[in-house]
């Protein structure tokens, strides 16, 4: 058998061979593929940021309709949940008393960047760090309960985006105006534990007194307290409700819809999940879209900005629900003004 004939070919650029008869071109980039093919084979995963959340429902399920815009907002900037993210989830109950120990956990899981739903949960982790970021997805004021320093300048390691517009509770009471013209008081149901409440309740009073409407105080700390306010609102006669915006009324909405309803309450809400629920109207700031929008900061953050040099980010988007539906068992007929105006029509 006749072996292949090595020999040297003409040098131009470098060393060429020639085996049977056929030239090697340029070896040196063959030697350096290969030694780029085993450093990439040997370069380390990149890394996974570790992303604690501070949730104050009872469990993902509940939160989902939070969750699931931040988790897609993420995804949209690259982080994908297993490969360069891992999301570290705890939870509450509804038990803010747990924030703290639930803030230690997460530090003690050693995460880069807290998100924070509540304002509480917010307020529990930056009294047990100084170092590690917090971004907060809702918020009333953020400096009257202390969250941050001011609105453009948050300073320390906490900013994130607020819920905060006083004007609200006014529209809410022109618009249950609109749909019950007659209407002359109205309960407020709020709870104490809410530091944004007490302001919230003077503004609403100063409101309704240019409408030439009595507003009805009505507090509720827990679920358990439902049934109490709502006898009470049904003592003093009210012909329509405000539910203000809060974390645990939210959470239980379905029962505060349900007893609106057994008591024949024109209801509207700040949230509209309630109109989802089958509350009457909502009308406020879209909360989902705040925690999407919490995903650019986070992302901001890990990629080195400073927390306090972000500003507290304000509500952009606002949504009216309406819920025909509930209006038709409550014998309302809708305005269509009010109709023309809403973002959604719950038939």
């Amino acid at each position: 058998m006749r072996r292949p004939c090595l020999h040297l070919c003409k040098r131009r650029a470098g060393a060429v061979y020639e085996i049977g008869g056929k030239c090697l071109a340029f070896l040196g980039l063959i030697a350096l593929a290969l030694t780029t093919s085993a450093a990439v084979a040997q370069k380390p995963p990149s890394k996974v940021w570790k992303v604690g959340i501070l949730w104050h429902a009872a469990n993902l399920q509940g939160e989902m309709v939070m969750y699931q815009p931040f988790a897609d907002g993420m995804r949209e900037l690259g982080y994908v949940e297993g490969l360069n993210v891992s999301f570290e989830h705890t939870f509450v109950d509804e038990k803010y008393e747990r924030f703290p120990a639930n803030a230690q956990e997460l530090l003690d899981r050693k995460v880069d960047i807290i998100m924070a739903s509540v304002p509480d949960a917010a307020k529990a982790a930056s009294k047990l760090t100084k170092t590690v970021p917090i971004v907060f997805a809702t918020s009333g004021d953020p400096v009257k309960i202390g969250l941050v320093e001011s609105i453009r300048r948050p300073g320390s390691n906490v900013t994130g985006f607020s819920l905060f517009y006083p004007e609200l509770t006014a529209k809410h009471l022109e618009m249950l105006r609109e749909i019950v013209p007659s209407m002359s008081r109205v309960a407020v149901l709020w709870n104490p534990a809410n530091q944004d409440h007490p302001d919230t309740l003077n503004r609403a009073e100063q409101a309704a007194t240019v409408l030439g409407i009595t507003v009805i105080p009505v507090s509720a700390k827990g679920p358990d307290e439902f049934p109490t306010a709502f006898t009470e609102m049904r003592k003093s006669n009210v012909q329509g409700l405000v539910v203000l915006g809060d974390a645990m009324l939210r959470v239980n909405r379905a029962s505060i819809v349900a007893l609106a309803a057994q008591a024949g309450l024109p209801a509207i809400y700040a949230a509209r999940d309630y109109a989802d629920s089958g509350g009457l109207i909502s009308y406020g700031a879209c909360i989902p879209c705040n925690f999407r929008r919490t995903a650019a900061y986070i992302d901001k953050v890990l990629k080195g900005a400073k927390p306090g040099d972000l500003p507290v980010q304000q509500p952009v988007t606002f949504e009216m629900v309406v819920n025909r539906k509930t209006a038709t068992a409550l014998g309302l007929p809708l305005p269509p003004t009010l109709l023309a105006r809403a973002d959604e029509v719950i038939e």
